[in-house]
């Protein structure tokens, strides 16, 4: 296995209606099904999906519409689990993510692709015990320190629903994400870059030599970010609002882990490289 190909996205939920009626949000419809072609299209090692997977959870007939479950059969798709697949007022109740995605609620999820190890976090710590979450993390710290330790790892992803760090307007960072599991993702020399969602935009920080991405573009309203000398943390790639809906190509080999973010454009509904980056 000289060579892996993944593909992540992030955020594919449709507007709720009082965000559109409240916020005048867009709706996203054919991009978020351009999206979707593009990634069932071809075939791949990993299919990863970043969370907040509908709006609301009577959305998940639009989302077998976009993403058919006969063409997602026998495709490596692992989740991570979002807050609006979490459930609560708007969102309705999580009965049908839990069934789906059982393995991505209140638990590390870890994939092992020959010398690439990828680890999924549920990050909702409001919607997990204390204990969960202290489980989770210890489950993590080791999971970092058998790869550390592995002669057949070379390299290790993380991926959460929320970020560490964004300039998103109307998200903050995440504390919690940031206080329990930035500090061993960065101890650990395999590790390459930790993705999130939930900022609906494309953001790419970089610390210690680490990436830390956030990709939020499947087809959820896309939101404003701050610039200037108003970020709260300077950003590798600083795009003018809106960001384009994307989703990100990865091709990881024992030596680097490449990643080229292929954007959407609106007019023609074709595919642009944003950018692209070696970690």
């Amino acid at each position: 296995m000289q060579s892996l190909r993944l593909a992540i996205v992030g955020d594919t939920q449709r507007v709720l209606p009082i965000e559109r009626l409240a916020f005048h949000r867009e709706t996203n419809d054919v991009g978020r099904r351009r999206i979707a072609q593009a990634l069932l299209a071809e075939s791949r090692d990993l299919l990863l999906h970043l969370g907040d997977l509908v709006g609301a959870a009577s959305d998940y007939t639009r989302f077998e519409r976009d993403y058919p479950p006969s063409e997602l059969e026998g495709k490596p798709l692992r989740v991570c689990r979002g807050n609006h697949d979490c459930g609560g007022f708007w969102f309705g109740s999580p009965q049908e993510f839990n069934r789906r995605f059982a393995a991505a609620v209140g638990r590390l999820q870890t994939v092992e692709l020959g010398f690439l190890r990828v680890l999924l976090l549920d990050t909702n710590v409001s919607a997990m015990s204390s204990v969960e979450w202290q489980i989770q993390l210890e489950q993590y710290r080791s999971a970092l320190t058998e790869a550390e330790a592995s002669s057949h790892v070379q390299h290790v992803l993380v991926a959460g629903h929320h970020p560490a760090f964004t300039n998103g307007r109307w998200h903050s960072p995440s504390k919690s994400v940031r206080e329990a599991f930035v500090e061993p993702f960065l101890a650990c020399s395999k590790a390459r870059a930790f993705f999130a969602g939930h900022v609906h935009g494309y953001e790419r920080f970089s610390i210690n030599g680490r990436s830390f991405v956030v990709s939020g573009g499947g087809g959820g309203p896309r939101f404003s970010h701050l610039h200037g000398d108003k970020v709260r943390q300077a950003a590798e790639l600083d795009l003018a609002d809106l960001h384009p809906l994307h989703y990100l190509e990865l091709e990881a080999t024992p030596d680097a882990v490449a990643c080229t973010v292929r954007g959407l454009d609106e007019s023609s509904q074709s595919f642009t490289e944003l950018e692209r980056f070696v970690m």
